[in-house]
């Protein structure tokens, strides 16, 4: 799949060729082309921006553009292919991050988290819900030896 982003930032004009990586700054021409570029001809994008821009300058932002899809630079295919056994594989479960306390002790001015509460209500994470949660990363996790499960929070030894 061939795939561009555009978007304006800080007043610049900014297309990024997804696949491949390129960053490019565009003119507004040349911007503007882009959204008619891969469906119609340069004859009816000349029409289509008749309003806006001369035809010279509509004209040499296609001939730009069809310069960097040449250089596979702009519109590059996605070569990518996953190897066969990642596509193949049963799906094994490695992690699980609980969420045992919704509350904290310390009620940190600065906290990313609302002084713990995330900006709802406090809540402890039921216990029963904990070792479901455990018993499903066991059932899931193939033939791992090792597993890892993070207590995660506002403070998590309140639970």
């Amino acid at each position: 799949m061939k795939l561009i982003h555009k978007y304006n930032m800080n007043g610049y004009n900014i297309v990024v060729d997804v696949n491949g990586g390129a960053v490019h700054v565009v003119d507004d021409v040349t911007y503007r082309v882009l959204d008619y570029y891969e469906d119609k001809k340069v004859e009816d994008i000349v029409g289509l921006l008749a309003g806006e821009f001369s035809e010279d300058k509509v004209r040499e932002a296609y001939e730009e553009i069809e310069g960097l899809v040449e250089e596979g630079l702009l519109y590059s295919e996605d070569e990518y292919e996953f190897h066969p056994s990642f596509v193949n594989r049963q799906p094994v479960v490695k992690a699980l991050c609980l969420n045992v306390a919704h509350d904290c002790n310390l009620k940190c001015k600065y906290c990313f988290a609302k002084q713990g509460d995330f900006g709802g209500k406090a809540e402890l994470m039921p216990l029963e819900v904990g070792k479901k949660a455990i018993d499903y990363l066991i059932a899931n996790s193939g033939s791992r030896k090792n597993l890892e499960i993070d207590f995660f929070g506002g403070e998590p030894l309140m639970n």
